[in-house]
């Protein structure tokens, strides 16, 4: 009777049970092979067995990394025979078929989406979130992945060991190691032997970097060693550790092995880069150079460690190109590495390609922020700046390497102290540099090294350079005097003697201690140089021709540009002279030789901006000030350092009439590139200052000269010209000052005086100039004195004016005092009328209101008997009628008076006192009110 499949399936589930894969794979694909009647559970039984074979086969594909490929082949097989089956829907296979593309970095995303359309339909399946999770690992979201797997533990809280391990590495890789430490224990408590929770331990006791730590971390690795032998994690750890050790056989056994254990790219490249740099070490350059470009070749995009060991081999080979290009991509993905950029600044450094020690110093900046006490990089910096000639970054740079190394408790070396001591003569300070070689000077005494006596003469002909800096010429002449004296044959000291006398304008001396070397070398083309000049400054152009011609004659194609240089200058020269002379043909011809010179000079070097300088100096002597103009400014603009093309520029300037651009410059020059007492250039300042017109200013900058050289005629001449201008100034003026013209009166006798002494004992000045000029002094002498009558007259007249005018003001100031008195007398009289009145009319109602009321008493009638008694009484009757009229009208009257008495007396009832003094506008109401009283009173 034919077997069933699922006796075969239950068949292959007792060989997995015991351990037997291969057994159990065949047994499977026997029975699929066998059982092709289908009976009513067919279907289920072999999508079944093609699911356990995925599941083998994607199991092994985790392990077996050697065949990885095909064991992926045979899933992926496996798959599509159960999608034929139906089974796509199924959460299981789709789980086993997602951790089947974790394997490809290009299905990556694929499996991440069939994880996640696991979890839509079973929310709590395991494997789905520790899928979910490893795949935010690998992406470097270890915040995502931390979740998915504490996600794992809320649901299983036994869950697979594995998930503790995974949130321990998560916890690294953020960087909490104590949480990481914790999630590797608690893995260990829960599995002994889990290699992966050893492995994380390990890495966090080394990274520690304690002796106790780093030693359990190493018994942590052997023991998880010792578990899997062929772990490629643990094998290229190891491997790392021995080489730290110095045991290069165990490293190249352990990478070896760990190379045949993985198939990942990035951990091939690192265990071919340790076998590289174990080689390295061991001075196997050419096995190192064969591993570091395996190292490089596997490497993936973005892992750059063996680039560092291929920069280092090709510069052992000289190859500083292809050192330069592997440098360059490391930085692109490590920019802020400082050993990386220190080997790459060191390399442009090399090549001074333009823009490079730009870069280099940049770089090297960088890393003496990073590692300060680093002397190394301080001593590439300083040497950087030296490039850019920035002298006192170069200062500070080996000072700081100087400070760094003797903190470190070593002897400074005698060469660096002699480079600080020349790079702070070259910037400008002398006395440092000076305490500099004296301090070198004395180590080297007592110092037993190998070239005691060459840092001995260097040092001391180093001295004398940094005296002569000083002034301290004395100083500087006995020192070269003294290293003549022990070695007579050393040159360099005769031809700083013979220069400082150039500078003292010794010139004779100068040109002995020329011949003094040119006796010993021929063919000294320094002195020869130096001796040409001395001559063309006592004007021998003979002599200067020969010596520049010997040296221009040993050169092939003159490539001495400092004596071709010299030539044209002497050219140029003998053309100012012949043009001032008159004699234009010869001019010419030393024309064309002056630009030659230049012009090859220029062929040599196109930059030799002190060549292209000599050609606008041609020109514009030859009277093309235009030329000559834009061949300076070009200068000029590429940068301020030809001094010589910028005094030309002011000179141009001055002799096209520019006179406030040719002052500007001058005092540029004065203020940054001169010393404050270069007496050429003051001398210029003041003569353009004097053809602006500013004498005050052009004679304060001669007297600083005249000072500086007391004895220059020209200079003596210029000043007493100027003083003779600023007197025709001053009487030119409309109103000028007394005191001033007596300050000029006093300046132009001297000016006279001067005039007079160059007629009588300077024959480089023009006698009929200084006559003539020391007559127009005595001329304006005589119109002063009349100016100062005229001014003193002008002044006492003035003076007589300004007094009549303020006496006018004072007496008609006093007539305005005395009539706002009088104003003031007439308002007093007025106001005290006033008063009077109101206190008269005041009385007056005063007594009107304190005298009594007149009563009425009728008059008695008296009779002579009956007769008349009756007529009496008729006429009396008639009488009384008229009388009663007469009466009633009266006390009519009366009674209207009173009244309006009252009425008048009830008003002011607000005010309980009149002031005699209110002014205001109701007292002329109360006074007319009283008087109506008074009035009524008296007709009353």
């Amino acid at each position: 009777m034919e077997k069933l499949l699922s006796t075969y399936i239950q068949e292959a589930l007792d060989f997995y049970s015991i351990g037997k894969w291969a057994d159990f794979k065949g047994t499977l694909e026997k029975g699929i092979a066998k059982c092709t009647t289908p009976y009513s559970s067919y279907d289920n039984d072999l999508a079944k067995a093609y699911a356990l074979l995925a599941a083998h086969h994607t199991n092994h594909a985790f392990k077996r990394i050697k065949c990885r490929t095909a064991y992926q082949a045979m899933a992926i097989n496996n798959f599509d025979q159960l999608d034929s089956l139906g089974q796509r829907e199924d959460p299981h296979l789709q789980v086993t078929k997602g951790y089947l593309w974790m394997l490809s970095s290009s299905r990556a995303q694929d499996a991440d989406d069939m994880f996640i359309r696991v979890l839509r339909k079973q929310r709590r399946n395991i494997l789905a979130l520790i899928g979910r999770a490893c795949l935010a690992y690998n992406r470097q979201d270890y915040i995502g992945a931390l979740g998915y797997f504490k996600s794992v533990l809320m649901i299983q809280p036994q869950g697979p060991v594995d998930v503790r391990v995974g949130i321990g590495h998560c916890f690294r890789m953020m960087g909490e190691l104590e949480k990481a430490r914790m999630s590797f224990q608690m893995a260990l408590e829960y599995n002994a032997q889990c290699q992966n929770a050893m492995l994380g331990l390990a890495l966090i006791k080394l990274n520690q970097r304690e002796e106790q730590t780093y030693q359990e971390g190493k018994l942590l690795l052997a023991a998880a060693f010792d578990l899997n032998k062929h772990n490629p994690d643990v094998l290229s750890i190891l491997a790392s550790l021995y080489y730290l050790d110095g045991n290069h056989k165990m490293v190249w056994c352990l990478a070896g092995n760990a190379l045949r254990s993985t198939d990942s790219k990035q951990m091939e490249s690192l265990n071919y880069f340790q076998i590289a740099k174990s080689y390295h070490a061991t001075g196997q350059l050419e096995s190192a150079k064969k591993y570091y470009v395996l190292s490089v070749k596997v490497a993936p995009e973005g892992y750059v460690l063996p680039y560092v060991g291929m920069a280092q081999m090709y510069l052992n080979e000289g190859e500083l190109h292809r050192a330069k290009a592997c440098l360059e991509a490391f930085l692109k993905y490590e920019p802020d590495e400082p050993v990386v950029m220190g080997l790459l600044a060191k390399i442009y450094l090399e090549e001074r390609s333009p823009g490079q020690i730009e870069k280099a110093i940049e770089m090297l900046v960088k890393v003496v922020a990073s590692y300060r006490r680093d002397f190394n990089s301080w001593l590439s910096l300083a040497f950087a700046y030296e490039q850019k000639r920035l002298w006192p970054q170069t200062v500070n740079a080996y000072q700081k390497a100087i400070s760094i190394y003797s903190v470190q408790g070593h002897h400074i070396p005698i060469e660096w102290l002699n480079n600080l001591a020349n790079s702070q003569l070259m910037a400008k300070m002398p006395a440092q540099a000076l305490e500099s070689l004296d301090d070198a000077l004395s180590k080297c005494r007592t110092s037993n090294g190998d070239h005691k006596t060459t840092n001995l003469l260097t040092l001391h002909y180093n001295r004398g350079l940094v005296l002569e800096e000083l002034h301290r010429f004395d100083l500087a002449e006995e020192n070269y005097k003294g290293i003549i004296k022990g070695y007579p044959t050393y040159y360099d000291c005769y031809l700083r003697l013979g220069v400082m006398a150039m500078q003292k304008n010794e010139l004779a001396h100068a040109i002995e201690y020329f011949k003094d070397v040119l006796n010993e070398d021929n063919f000294s083309l320094t002195a020869r140089t130096y001796m040409g000049d001395c001559f063309n400054r006592l004007s021998l152009d003979k002599y200067a021709t020969f010596n520049y011609n010997v040296i221009l004659a040993s050169q092939s194609k003159f490539k001495d540009t400092y004596v071709t240089m010299a030539m044209g200058n002497f050219c140029l020269k003998k053309l100012q002279t012949w043009m001032a002379g008159g004699n234009f043909r010869a001019a010419r011809k030393q024309q064309e030789k002056a630009l030659h010179f230049f012009g090859t000079v220029l062929d040599c070097n196109p930059r030799n901006l002190w060549a292209a300088n000599g050609i606008g100096a041609v020109l514009s002597s030859c009277k093309n000030l235009s030329a000559g103009a834009a061949i300076f400014m070009q200068i000029i603009e590429s940068g301020n350092k030809c001094l010589p093309a910028i005094l030309n520029s002011a000179h141009i300037a001055l002799e096209r009439g520019q006179y406030r651009l040719a002052i500007q410059t001058y005092e540029r020059c004065l203020k940054d590139f001169l010393p404050k007492n270069c007496v050429d250039v003051m001398h210029y300042l003041a003569k353009a200052l004097y053809d602006e017109g500013s004498t005050r200013q052009a004679k304060m900058w001669l007297l600083k000269v005249r000072h500086l050289v007391p004895q220059d005629p020209f200079v003596i001449f210029n000043l007493a010209l100027t003083i003779k201008k600023e007197a025709d100034q001053a009487l030119a003026l409309p109103r000028p000052q007394l005191d001033e013209l007596k300050s000029i009166a006093e300046e132009l006798k001297v000016a006279y005086n001067y005039f007079y002494h160059l007629n009588l004992n300077h024959p480089k000045i023009s006698v009929h100039a200084s006559a003539k000029c020391a007559n127009e002094c005595q001329k304006l002498m005589t119109d002063l004195v009349v100016k100062q009558d005229q001014v003193r007259e002008s002044l006492a007249s003035s003076e007589d004016r300004i007094r009549l005018q303020n006496q006018r003001y004072q007496a008609h100031l006093e007539l305005l005092r005395q009539q706002a008195r009088q104003r003031e007398e007439e308002d007093r009289v007025l106001r005290e009328n006033q008063n009077a009145q109101r206190m008269e009319v005041l009385e007056r109602a005063r007594k009107i209101f304190s005298a009594p009321l007149l009563s009425e008493v009728p008059k008695k009638s008296t009779g002579n008997g009956r007769g008349r008694k009756n007529q009496q009484n008729e006429g009396q009757e008639a009488n009384k009628a008229s009388k009663d009229g007469t009466a009633k009208k009266k006390s009519c009257k009366r009674a209207a008076a009173k009244e309006q008495e009252l009425d008048t007396l009830k008003k002011p009832k607000s005010r309980e006192f009149i002031d005699t003094d209110d002014d205001s506008s109701d007292d002329s109401c109360i006074e007319r009110r009283l008087k109506n009283i008074v009035k009524n009173h008296n007709s009353a």
